[in-house]
């Protein structure tokens, strides 16, 4: 299992150190709606989870990503 911010910055196309907790899309990293599907289908295959579609609405920064993760019983 890949850390979790090497996955966005897989996902984002940016280096790993450019990564911070409140990036979200729209924001800084250039983190498009295009890209936040993808990073949701990441994530699933990554980790083994799925997602909700209150869940996905929720996942507004790397922040609320890890914290929805740590929900789900995985230490990200």
């Amino acid at each position: 299992m890949i850390p979790l911010e090497e996955l966005v910055a897989r996902v984002l196309d940016i280096p790993r150190d450019q990564v911070e907790e409140d990036d979200g899309p729209g924001g800084r990293s250039g983190w498009s709606s295009m890209q936040h599907i993808e990073l949701i289908v990441a994530l699933e295959e990554e980790y083994g989870v799925g997602f909700s579609h209150a869940e996905i609405r929720e996942l507004r920064s790397l922040g609320s990503v890890r914290a929805t993760l740590q929900r789900k019983g995985l230490a990200v």
